[in-house]
C-alpha cells in the first residue's frame, strides 16, 4: 500500500513537471509567432515606414489619452465614494460619542 501511494505521488509529479514544460513551450511558440506576425505585418504594410510610425504614435497618443481618462474618472468615483464611507463612519461615530458624554 506504501509503496503504490509513493509511486502515485511521483507519477503526479512528472505529469505536472510536463504539463508545466508543455505550457511554457506553447507560451514561447506563441510569442514567437506573434512577434513574427508584428513583423511581417509592418515589413509588408502598405504604408511607408515613417507614416506607419506616425500612425503607431498617434495611435499610443490616443489611446495614453483614454487610459488617463480612464484614470480620471475612477479617481473622481474613488473620492466620492471615500468621502461618503468616511461621512457615514463620522455620522455613525458622532452620536455615540455624544451619548457617551452625556452619561458621565
Amino acid at each position: 500500500m506504501f509503496f503504490s501511494d509513493l509511486l502515485d505521488m511521483v507519477n503526479r509529479k512528472k505529469r505536472e513537471e510536463e504539463r508545466t514544460k508543455t505550457a511554457l513551450k506553447f507560451a514561447v511558440g506563441m510569442g514567437i509567432a506573434a512577434t513574427i506576425g508584428l513583423a511581417r505585418g509592418i515589413l509588408f504594410a502598405p504604408k511607408s515606414g515613417k507614416e506607419t510610425r506616425e500612425a503607431l504614435k498617434k495611435k499610443a497618443a490616443d489611446t495614453m489619452e483614454v487610459f488617463r481618462d480612464k484614470i480620471r474618472t475612477k479617481t473622481e468615483v474613488l473620492k466620492g465614494t471615500t468621502l461618503h464611507a468616511a461621512q457615514k463612519l463620522q455620522d455613525n461615530i458622532a452620536p455615540k460619542t455624544t451619548a457617551g458624554k452625556k452619561k458621565r
